[in-house]
This record gives C-alpha cells, sequence and structure tokens, in this order.
C-alpha cells in the first residue's frame, strides 16, 4: 500500500510541477529527476546554506522546494504512515523536528536523501 501512495504521489508531484514550468506532463525516469548525485546536493545545501521553503501539503506529506545551483527542487517529507492494524498514526521518523514555513535546507537532508533514493527528489524549475 506505501509503494501504491509514493507512486500515486510522484504522479502528482510530476503533474504539479509541469505545470508550475508550463510543460505538458510526463513520466520521468530517476535518472531525468535527478541530475545531480546526492553527496552534491548535500554539499551546496551546507555551503550555501539556502532555506527550504514549504510549498503544500497534499495526501500526508509536507512539500518543501529548495534552489539549487541548477534549479529549484521540491521533495516530500511523509507526516502519516500506516501501522501493522491499518491505524494511521503520525510518522515515527519526524520525532521532534519543527516544520516551519522556511528551514534551513541542511536540516532537511535526510528526508531529501529519503526522496531521492524513491525518485521524488524532482527539479521543478
Amino acid at each position: 500500500m506505501r509503494s501504491l501512495s509514493n507512486w500515486l504521489a510522484r504522479q502528482t508531484v510530476n503533474l504539479v510541477s509541469s505545470e508550475l514550468v508550463g510543460s505538458s506532463p510526463t513520466l520521468r525516469t530517476k535518472n531525468e529527476i535527478n541530475k545531480m548525485g546526492k553527496n552534491e546536493i548535500k554539499k551546496q545545501l551546507y555551503k550555501s546554506k539556502v532555506d527550504a521553503k514549504f510549498s503544500h501539503y497534499l495526501s500526508g506529506s509536507l512539500y518543501y522546494t529548495v534552489e539549487l545551483s541548477d534549479g529549484v527542487y521540491q521533495f516530500p517529507i511523509s507526516v502519516i504512515e500506516k501501522s501493522e492494524d491499518d491505524k494511521i498514526e503520525l510518522s515515527s521518523d519526524l520525532g521532534t523536528t519543527s516544520f516551519d514555513s522556511e528551514i534551513k535546507g541542511s536540516s532537511l537532508n535526510r528526508w531529501i536523501s529519503m526522496a531521492y533514493d524513491d525518485g521524488e527528489f524532482i527539479k521543478i524549475k
């Protein structure tokens, strides 16, 4: 079920992203989405001290954008998860993190890395 919801979220993000940049919606592969390597992304976030900006909430995920040297990227942070007995709970991955409208990009490296691995760290501009 989680993989289906992740797939739906990626499709929604792809559609929203294509509308933001004025192109037609297309399915993209991980290699097309992620032109930069994960380590390069982390280095840029630490060096530039850029802020990630809250974009929107959709289907149990907070979406943030971050501006890197080659464009603007968007990624989700899941705030809910289903337990073994199909109850929806607050994600244990959140801990005590405060998610403000703007937050230091490097503070979100944990979720950026997960989004990158899942093909959900996508370039929108």
